[in-house]
């Protein structure tokens, strides 16, 4: 069946055949268009249509349905209501078509009795390995076999591979790009996505000789984890960009612990995206830009750019908006600025940025800057190639310039974004850059954000080099000691139980006994050895603190029997029917260290979710956390410890003792081993936990099971 799969997936995205079913007479109708635009294009394959009322349609032959027609159909695209079109889907499982594309909606988008009747054809025809598109898309183009079957209009041909969820989206990225020289090998609209998943595709165009670069517009996945495999694989040979609409908290998610508090939809995609290597984007028009730069098959070597312009406004709002993408503005060697002398007019400056003080030496100075070893890009801003708007006797000087930095580019494999504020405006200079596929970008910022993304895709290619991702959790439970998850029937966990689970696993607390009444909590507290706390054990009793149940830095005997009957007395007057399990007696501990939280989820869509971050009372208001999809590896520690902005606290700020680094990521880790080899934990908060010059200790721990 696999095999099976595999090939129908290659028919649906290069048909020999194709079937329209529901074409109309009417010239103004949707279908009528698109066939028409598909005989335009010069379909290579056959193109059969199917209406019981007409004979021809477009000088093409109809017939009454999809059996009647004489020769094998790879592909069926379906353009009638969703009421009649269960009928012509039987049909073509009947005619054992390789795909059927419906453009029809009113299915899972619609209603629960939409989604029932979606999962009944996707049933129906996997059990002949048919591939599906849609419901409720717009259709696809593939330029391999030159079939436009998508209500995008006439696609410009190029390598970029093109998978959304929208239509208008597909609409809002192929216009504007096929005006600005990008180009397409397929565009695939997956509507609801019942069956053909971005995962597969994203395989499939990773192998693809038609395909150098890979786009995603996505509003959600159905399969995170085999995302994560599939674009961890390509991004080593070909660069995904990725464009995720719909960045709010998912409104349903049970939220009942600070990590399920702070884990939103867009915290939790954006850091699967920054695992798998996708570089994400924020806007169409940084969509466009960034695979336009990608599409230059230029290569980043690292982040270090240099910036010219014949004034110094544009250089400082370019060299601004480079620092805040993380590229490094350097300074020029100074074989590199001698030269520069000897071509930019003595008013000018060889600093980086460079004011070339007009526009005459762009091109000279430009290779110079590329030859130095110290600079991995060159960013041109301002006013090149347009001067003539304002003087028209600069025209011929400026056609001329154009001409010799069209020679220039191809010649270096060094990236060079151009801005030019007088692009709008166009003119024959403009015309020399568009023949020789020579990009310009929007604005300062445009062109900043293209050469971050290839400098970004660079990192992503070394980082995944030897790693994978595996998307089968595979998981066991763990059998060890007196503690069995599997026997807990509560779904909250008690605090002394959940210690236990993480000792398993490297993660350890401080010492600490349950006492049932006041004398058990005094003779703990003597062997503990003072000062010890007192905290409540209750499943019905979440926040501790709030309820006024912990007792801190106790020091004797006396104190230890007053607090123990105080938590009592608080926890009956917060819950009369809380069932209380007992006190936890803990050692203190008062050594000098930084509370961080270590935290994890089941999330629905990408499973075990792993968060990181400073601890305290303040983690859901600062929200100063990083996440990463489990299981995580020591670079996905590494960059969880460094990527939240209280860093430099763990490090050692003002003289301060730095912290064990080394111990976080271990446990880290060992969280993520944990939430991967125990599904049924649905969260998982740690916090405080300690952790010191050397060591850390878990000071509170909270499970919530499914």
């Amino acid at each position: 069946m696999e095999k099976i799969l595999k090939d129908n997936l290659h028919y649906i995205l290069n048909p020999r055949s194709v079937a329209v079913i529901g074409i109309s007479r009417n010239k103004a109708s949707f279908s009528y268009e698109i066939v028409s635009i598909t005989k335009e294009c010069g379909y290579r394959g056959k193109l059969y249509l199917i209406n019981p009322n007409a004979d021809y349609i477009l000088d093409l032959k109809c017939y009454p349905s999809i059996l009647d027609v004489p020769v094998e159909i790879d592909v069926a695209v379906l353009m009638i209501p969703k009421e009649t079109a269960s009928l012509s889907i039987e049909q073509c499982i009947k005619k054992n078509v390789k795909g059927i594309v419906i453009i029809s909606g009113g299915f899972a988008e619609q209603d629960s009795k939409g989604k029932k009747h979606q999962d009944e054809i996707v049933k129906q025809a996997s059990v002949k390995g048919i591939r599906i598109i849609g419901p409720n898309t717009l259709g696809y183009y593939s330029a391999p076999v030159d079939l436009n079957i998508i209500q995008s209009g006439f696609i410009k041909k190029g390598d970029v591979a093109l998978i959304t969820q929208s239509g208008n989206i597909s609409q809002s990225i192929t216009f504007p790009g096929r005006e600005r020289g990008l180009g397409f090998s397929y565009v695939v609209d997956l509507g609801n996505q019942a069956d053909l998943q971005f995962h597969e595709l994203i395989r499939y165009f990773r192998e693809d000789k038609h395909t150098n670069i890979i786009a995603l517009h996505i509003e959600g996945l159905r399969d995170g984890r085999k995302f994560i495999e599939e674009v961890r694989e390509t991004v080593k040979v070909k660069p995904v960009v990725v464009l995720k609409g719909g960045r709010t908290e998912r409104s349903a998610k049970i939220i009942s612990s600070h990590t399920g508090a702070i884990a939103g939809d867009d915290e939790i995609y954006t850091a699967a995206f920054r695992q798998c290597g996708a570089i994400q984007v924020d806007s169409i028009l940084e969509f466009i830009s960034v695979l336009i730069a990608l599409d230059q098959k230029k290569t980043a070597g690292g982040n270090r750019v240099s910036i010219i312009s014949e004034g110094g406004g544009d250089l400082a709002i370019t060299s601004d908006a480079c620092i805040k993408k993380n590229l490094s503005v350097p300074e020029l060697s100074s074989k590199t600025q001698e030269l520069l002398k000897n071509v930019i007019p003595a008013h000018g400056s060889t600093a980086n940025p460079v004011d070339l003080a007009g526009w005459e030496s762009v091109v000279e100075a430009s290779k110079i800057i590329l030859s130095d070893k110290l600079i991995d890009g060159l960013i041109v801003v301002g006013g090149f190639a347009g001067f003539f708007n304002i003087s028209p006797a600069q025209l011929q000087k400026e056609e001329d310039i154009v001409r010799r930095m069209c020679k220039l580019i191809p010649n270096t494999q060094k990236p060079l974004m151009i801005y030019s504020c007088f692009a709008p405006k166009k003119g024959s200079t403009f015309k020399i850059l568009e023949e020789n596929n020579v990009p310009l970008f929007i604005d300062h910022h445009d062109a900043v954000n293209a050469m971050a993304a290839l400098v970004r895709y660079n990192e992503f290619k070394s980082k995944m080099a030897g790693r994978s991702f595996k998307s089968g959790l595979d998981i066991y439970i763990k059998k060890s000691g007196s503690l069995e998850i599997n026997d807990i029937s509560e779904k909250n966990v008690l605090e002394p139980f959940a210690k236990q689970m993480l000792s398993k696993y490297d993660i350890i607390s401080p010492p600490e006994k349950m006492a049932k009444d006041k004398n058990e909590a005094i003779a703990f507290a003597e062997e503990i050895g003072y000062p010890v706390s007192l905290k409540i054990v209750s499943k019905d009793i979440i926040h501790k603190s709030d309820a006024g149940c912990v007792k801190l830095n106790l020091t004797g005997r006396n104190e230890v029997g007053v607090a123990f009957n105080e938590i009592m007395d608080n926890a009956k007057r917060f819950d009369k029917k809380a069932d209380i399990a007992g006190i936890l007696v803990s050692k203190m501990d008062n050594e000098d260290g930084v509370e961080i939280i270590i935290g994890g989820i089941n999330d629905p869509v990408f499973g075990p979710v792993i968060m990181f971050g400073i601890g305290g009372i303040f983690v859901e208001v600062l929200k100063d956390v990083s996440f990463r999809i489990c299981p995580i590896d020591q670079i996905d520690a590494d960059e969880m410890t460094g990527e939240i902005k209280s860093f430099p606290v763990l490090t050692g700020i003002r003289g301060k003792t730095a912290m064990d680094l080394k111990v976080i990521k271990k446990a880290l880790i060992g969280v993520s081993r944990m939430l991967i080899e125990n599904p049924q934990i649905l969260q998982l908060d740690l916090n405080p936990v300690k952790v010191h010059k050397e060591g850390l200790l878990v000071l509170d721990a909270r499970l919530i099971l499914k």
